[in-house]
């Protein structure tokens, strides 16, 4: 049983533009992922700290602040990084 050459080419091709399209939304991919992984962080850090200095809500609060900016910065620094 032979595959027919004009099919194999389009698969070939099909992945050729798939591996295009990946190594474009790359970048915008790891920003967001930094950006969510920051906020995460600094809010497990002031949950951490609510629970040792019984602070209840001013740790979570202000690690979320904290993590927003960190992500939010190093996005645009990322996306500013790209542009040049």
């Amino acid at each position: 049983m032979t595959v027919p050459k004009k099919k194999n080419n389009s698969i070939f091709n099909s992945y050729l533009y798939f591996q295009k399209v990946l190594n474009q939304a790359g970048p915008a991919a790891s920003a967001s992922y930094s950006l969510i992984a920051s906020i995460f962080l600094f809010i497990f850090g002031g949950f951490y700290i609510d629970n040792h200095l019984d602070t209840s809500p001013a740790g979570i609060i202000i690690g979320m602040v904290l993590g927003l900016v960190v992500g939010f910065y190093q996005m645009v620094k990322y996306s500013k990084y790209k542009r040049k």
